[in-house]
């Protein structure tokens, strides 16, 4: 069950990413007439939607056709396609889940310490050379309120959640390096 949460919050999350802000409003519009326990707010993110309706029942693992449906109907459906053809994505084999999560763990802990060292000038040009589109950025931007270090976390998050087991410490160094920022790379790996 923890592991279909954790695909799920990481679904949804990559969703949300992905959604520009007037999709992201358009989603509110249509979901507000759904009557749900815990009504949609105008401060809600896309991921606390896709929350809410899981919550009720509208959608979850094995079930994301209504998911699927609500980006389609936003003019979304390769946001559509992505949910589907994660779902159908099997589950690694190569590695434990305990192996996974202790590789993840040590690799998150380095998310910190990037974030420390990352000038606050700098975060999005990180964030485009991990791969987000500017889209995700603008929308990281906001709910971040420009708090760089924070900006820098959740460009992390973003990007490995968008490469899964690719999300090494050789690809994270990779994208410093790319990003002119060899000198934080060495000081977190010297």
């Amino acid at each position: 069950m923890e592991d279909d949460s954790d695909f799920l919050d990481a679904l949804y999350t990559e969703v949300a990413q992905s959604l520009e802000w007037k999709e992201t409003k358009a989603l509110k519009k249509r979901v507000s007439s759904l009557e749900l326990q815990d009504p949609v707010s105008d401060d809600d993110l896309a991921q606390d939607i896709f929350k809410k309706l899981e919550k009720e029942g509208h959608f979850g693992k094995g079930n994301l056709q209504y998911l699927t449906d609500l980006l389609t109907d936003l003019g979304r459906a390769d946001l559509g396609e992505k949910v589907q053809a994660a779902e159908l994505e099997p589950e690694p084999e190569n590695k434990s889940i305990s192996d996974q999560k202790e590789d993840t763990t040590v690799l998150r802990r380095h998310f910190r310490l990037v974030a420390q060292e990352v000038s606050p000038l700098d975060w999005k040009r990180f964030a485009r050379h991990l791969g987000l589109s500017e889209g995700q950025i603008q929308h990281i931007g906001m709910r971040q309120k420009n708090n760089s270090y924070e900006g820098v976390i959740e460009s992390l998050y973003v990007w490995e959640n968008q490469l899964g087991s690719s999300a090494t410490y050789r690809a994270l160094r990779a994208a410093l390096n790319q990003a002119g920022m060899e000198n934080v790379a060495d000081s977190i790996w010297a």
